[in-house]
């Protein structure tokens, strides 16, 4: 009798796991069909976090072709008019201050979005401002179309 206990236990247990192991699958599949790769908000976030992190690299893959190529040229003008042996570069152009005396934004959000272009606005507690992006390669990146357009 003990025989036939332990192995109707062992089927059960056996069933069990099955039953178990088809959920964790359905459960992992279904997970899988609404991955979405990131959007624009995303790369507002990663913007923020690199610029309260001083990361003028990450900043910089932030920024879209056009913009690296704007902050690009315009270190070549400087390069160009202080004419010694000091040679800028773009990253010697982003200027990363501190952020201590600055609200968090409290909301981060896509107003607009066409294609490869979106338009982020941001949130907080000093105001609004709104970020220009383009998908480049699939992933995201800040344009800043006037920048270098200044004297």
């Amino acid at each position: 009798m003990a025989l036939v206990l332990s192995a109707r236990r062992r089927v059960a247990a056996a069933g069990a796991s099955v039953l178990l192991a088809v959920a964790l699958a359905i459960a992992v599949v279904g997970r899988g069909c609404d991955v979405r790769e990131p959007g624009p908000e995303r790369a507002v976030r990663s913007m923020i976090e690199a610029s309260s992190a001083g990361d003028r690299r990450a900043v910089w893959r932030l920024l879209s072709p056009e913009t690296q190529r704007r902050l690009e040229e315009r270190a070549q003008r400087a390069t160009d008019l202080v004419g010694s042996n000091l040679r800028y570069t773009a990253l010697d152009l982003i200027a990363i201050g501190s952020s201590e005396d600055r609200p968090t934004p409290s909301e981060i959000e896509v107003i607009e979005q066409a294609g490869d272009r979106a338009v982020v606005e941001i949130r907080s507690s000093d105001g609004r401002a709104r970020l220009e992006l383009v998908r480049v390669d699939g992933q995201w990146r800040i344009d800043l179309p006037g920048y270098g357009d200044g004297p």
